[in-house]
């Protein structure tokens, strides 16, 4: 159960939704080439119980990110926060389990906290206003993102930022939200947002395993997803399918998984607080936990 909404600033109560986003990402299954309930995907030096516990660490980072926003600390020192707990990160796991999540947290918890009252509009226009503070002087160049954003010409998760992310905002948020409406389940709503980023995330992940064809692949694969999806088809052999050709390949889609996180969290954050104080929960029966 998520905390007392009532009992939350803005920022602190979107540092709950982020955890409990990456929670819901992690236990949707099936993923083609993520970790899940059932599949390691395409990477087999994560884990479920890995991933689980790197959303812990994490879930200390976007409190302490927020505890320093609210006492006035800046963009400046919420990079260093960022840089100690991708350490962290390392040691603890001999892997960057969730760079791209403590990045995107970091940067929608600088942007509400800048428009605590805003709506989404505001939200996003503020995530842009804190990317380009945060990339005004010092855009990355040695890392392995950074690299791949070069070799292939693509803006990946620095443009989605600078833009406000818009492929959340204006896309994944929409459908999840739509296929709630349209009676889904949660998983096939929330597997709906997923088709929809697969087919709008530049995702550098996907272009450094497998380059423009695999990310072709990914976007194909999201069309045919929500093609199912919408017709009210069960998208779990589809998915199972999916996930061994990607295995395959080594295919993968970090930043889809990052940003369906950020969705699933943005989702529950704008629900209305109800009279216990807690958001309200939304229409569609939760299948996300289990294997299915």
């Amino acid at each position: 159960m998520l905390p007392d909404y009532s009992t939350l600033s803005p920022t602190r109560r979107l540092a709950a939704t982020l955890v409990d986003g990456l929670r819901k990402e992690l236990a949707l299954t099936p993923k083609p080439g993520l970790v899940d309930c059932i599949s390691n995907g395409s990477h087999p030096d994560l884990s479920y119980a890995l991933m689980s516990a790197s959303i812990e660490l994490l879930s200390s980072y976007f409190a302490a990110s927020a505890e320093a926003l609210e006492a006035g600390c800046g963009v400046e020192t919420l990079r260093e926060l960022g840089k100690c707990f991708e350490q962290s990160m390392l040691v603890c796991f001999q892997s960057n389990t969730h760079r791209g999540a403590l990045f995107l947290g970091g940067i929608l918890l600088a942007a509400v906290e800048r428009s605590p009252g805003g709506d989404e509009a505001a939200l996003s226009y503020a995530v842009a206003t804190v990317a380009k503070q945060l990339f005004d002087k010092r855009v990355p160049h040695d890392t392995i993102g950074a690299k791949v954003r070069r070799q292939y010409a693509a803006g990946g998760i620095v443009t989605e930022s600078l833009q406000g992310l818009p492929s959340v905002f204006e896309f994944s948020l929409p459908a999840l939200r739509d296929g709630l409406d349209r009676g889904m389940s949660q998983r096939d709503a929330r597997l709906l947002a997923m088709a929809v980023l697969m087919q709008t995330v530049e995702d550098t992940t996907t272009l450094r395993r497998c380059g423009p064809l695999g990310l072709a692949m990914v976007c194909e694969d999201g069309r045919r997803l929500e093609n199912i999806l919408y017709a009210g088809k069960s998208p779990v052999s589809y998915l199972k399918d999916a996930d061994d050709r990607y295995r395959e390949r080594r295919l993968t889609m970090g930043g889809v998984a990052d940003l369906l996180a950020v969705t699933i969290a943005l989702h529950h954050f704008f629900l209305p607080i109800d009279g216990n104080g807690e958001g309200q929960v939304p229409q569609g029966r939760d299948l996300s936990i289990g294997c299915y």
